[in-house]
């Protein structure tokens, strides 16, 4: 035996379905030490430790060069840049979670710091993978600010003869 009028149970019905999306719309964040590992590995010149940062199926998409896939890639990839005389400097701007895929976008900024200047800066794009307990990298993306400097030489060309 029902008490309440059609109405009232609209109305009701009403409230827990607009309740029930507010909780869907609900906005995740990755957590701080997720979006700071990937710096924290290269920076401590842990070479293990940044690759297995990365899904086993992961893919680093270099703004010039063909696609990294795998551990095995990755490893190579990272070997002659995680080195004392280099750090690498993330600032996450924003992080996104839906389900088990988290988006993190931010800027990097790589320095030579025996040098003690920047040698490259720019923007990222992390896709990352809960997979089990940890999130791994799944996707990783980055664009320079400013084209590498190139050097040129304008002596002519000799004649053999």
């Amino acid at each position: 035996m029902n008490r309440l009028t059609p109405g009232i149970r609209t109305w009701c019905l009403c409230i827990l379905c607009g309740a029930a999306m507010l909780g869907c719309a609900r906005h995740e964040s990755l957590p701080a030490n997720v979006t700071g590992a990937l710096e924290q590995a290269i920076t401590s010149h842990d070479l293990a430790a940044s690759v297995a940062l990365f899904a086993d199926d992961a893919q680093i998409l270099p703004q010039h060069g063909p696609a990294i896939r795998g551990h095995a890639e990755i490893e190579t990839y990272f070997r002659d840049s995680i080195t004392p005389k280099m750090t690498y400097d993330t600032d996450t701007e924003m992080t996104l979670v839906r389900g088990d895929l988290g988006i993190e976008q931010g800027r990097y900024r790589v320095r030579n710091v025996r040098r003690g200047s920047d040698v490259e800066e720019g923007k990222y794009l992390h896709v990352w993978r809960h997979i089990g307990n940890d999130w791994k990298l799944y996707r990783v993306i980055y664009n320079t600010d400013v084209e590498p400097r190139t050097e040129v030489s304008i002596e002519q060309a000799r004649e053999e003869g």
